[in-house]
């Protein structure tokens, strides 16, 4: 290969001559040119990353992979001259550029390019809500006595199952391991689908058929839901939602047997397609190549505890104030709603939090000064999230009122979980720092406190006490106050340190 040897490309300009002849008149002068070679150190580490990276959803994901290889702030410093890994990983995601189509057709989540893409976790609130709408057609079916029993057990095993799945996946796909993110979300949905089997043959003197199938069903939903979620397919799960949507709101309004089987019967059928979706979204990114890991692929053992106790004490925080009001107070079982629509809208809050305490470090002069700004994003953020579950709040207080079900109890009961959306976005900020430990026990705190404290005033239904309802959501809204208070006391030392943020 030759080119002008005049050009003016320093890249390609000749680096050296040679003849074929001692004597110069006799040859012409050929010209050898070395190929063009990038001296830029970054250049080259972005093509060493490119294959695990290459469908980086941001510089976030960039930095915990080169962090996870062995790069520190100090090699950042001198190898490549940034002030700092994450500076690095910034420079690194942005000369990867967009992810090629083969990156595209692996079904791994990728940033969407949509103005309002960014939303996109405020929509998860309201899926979240959608089953509930076939609630009553199954409370006909199933029947009164083992609904709650089941309920409560499969949403707890459920909730801490699909929590542990997600957080390995996340994992391996920030480490570039999109197929093995696959074959793990693959297997634990189907393993999660058949734990429901053992289970609900443990509340078949309950409930009888009727209630084992409703149990594995709703593993089947939960397992679904988090792999759509996962690869950003929440259409696909509203999709597969909307007929049952519109089969319970029809029995609510029809009755009758008949409307009752097919509402039934379509949120069955809605399941399993929901679930054969999630199956199908994981196809495309099972079959991608991959190197042979040099790292450990799931994450330790103590994380993955940490991660199953959060979901656990967090099932257990929600369940064990409204459980004794499910059947019998609409109003104070119905209070939930709230936190449910708002927690797409707490979700991106957090996700937004890391984003804003990074542009933080590069405001702030001096610690201090860094300290006060972050804590004054996060009383931004905290009073957002408490405002945005008001709204609903204030709306279901509204129809239940003007129904004439609207109680004090039911009242106290919706400003607890109103006041959750706040303590739920503490406690994102501190699963982010893997302060699992603290949110554990800062939850069996209030557990205990609201039951032992129920008991000693005879107000404890758990404690099949038949005391004020008043009384006893009133002590769950304070337990939800202290635990915002807990968790911001929990976040005290670590939010302010920078090194989280670069």
């Amino acid at each position: 290969m030759s080119r002008d040897p005049d050009a003016t490309d320093p890249m390609t300009r000749p680096v050296g001559t040679m003849t074929a002849s001692t004597d110069p008149a006799d040859e012409p002068e050929r010209t050898i040119l070395l190929p063009r070679i990038s001296t830029d150190p970054v250049d080259e580490l972005v093509e060493r990353v490119r294959p695990q990276l290459g469908r980086a959803v941001d510089a976030l994901q960039v930095a915990a992979a080169l962090e996870a290889a062995g790069h520190t702030d100090r090699g950042a410093q001198v190898e490549y001259g940034y002030s700092d890994v994450f500076v690095l990983a910034a420079e690194v995601y942005r000369r990867l550029g967009p992810a090629s189509p083969v990156a595209d057709a692996t079904g791994a989540p990728t940033p969407g390019t949509g103005r309002w893409d960014g939303l996109r976790p405020v929509w998860h609130g309201p899926l979240y809500l959608l089953p509930s709408a076939t609630f009553p057609a199954v409370l006909a079916v199933v029947g009164r006595p083992g609904l709650v029993l089941g309920l409560v057990v499969a949403g707890t095993v459920g909730w801490v199952f699909s929590g542990v799945t997600a957080y390995a996946a996340y994992r391996l796909l920030g480490l570039g391991r999109p197929r093995s993110a696959a074959r793990l979300l693959r297997t634990a949905a189907l393993a999660g689908t058949l734990l429901g089997v053992p289970l609900a043959l443990t509340v078949l003197p309950h409930g009888g058929l009727p209630l084992a199938a409703m149990m594995v069903c709703q593993l089947a939903y939960q397992m679904a839901s988090t792999l759509l979620v996962f690869y950003r397919r929440e259409w696909w799960l509203a999709a597969t939602q909307a007929p049952a949507l519109l089969f319970g709101a029809a029995y609510l309004l029809v009755g009758g047997a008949t409307a009752r089987s097919w509402a039934v019967a379509v949120a069955a059928l809605g399941v399993l397609a929901a679930f054969a979706a999630a199956l199908h979204a994981t196809r495309a990114a099972a079959r991608v190549e991959e190197r042979p890991a040099r790292e450990p692929l799931l994450p330790e053992a103590t994380a993955l505890v940490g991660v199953a106790g959060y979901g656990l004490c967090s099932a257990v925080l929600l369940f064990h104030a409204q459980m004794p009001y499910l059947l019998d107070r609409l109003d104070v079982a119905a209070a939930a709603a709230p936190l449910l629509v708002s927690m797409g809208f707490v979700e991106w809050r957090t996700s937004r939090f890391r984003l804003n305490a990074v542009a933080l470090t590069r405001r702030a002069r001096r610690p201090e000064e860094f300290v006060a700004l972050v804590r004054r994003t996060i009383g931004r953020d905290l009073a957002a999230c408490v405002a945005v579950a008001a709204v609903p709040g204030a709306a279901l207080l509204a129809g239940l009122a003007h129904a004439g079900m609207l109680s004090a109890a039911g009242t106290v009961m919706t400003l607890a979980h109103v006041a959750l959306a706040g303590a739920y976005y503490l406690a994102f900020l501190l699963a982010g720092r893997g302060r699992y430990g603290w949110l554990c026990l800062s939850m069996v705190v209030v557990v205990a406190l609201h039951v032992g404290v129920g008991g000693l005033l005879g107000v404890a239904p758990l404690l099949g006490q038949d005391g004020s309802a008043l009384a006893d959501t009133s002590l769950h809204l304070g337990g939800v106050l202290l635990l915002q208070a807990l968790f911001a006391l929990g976040l005290l030392p670590v939010i302010g340190q920078v090194r989280h943020y670069r």
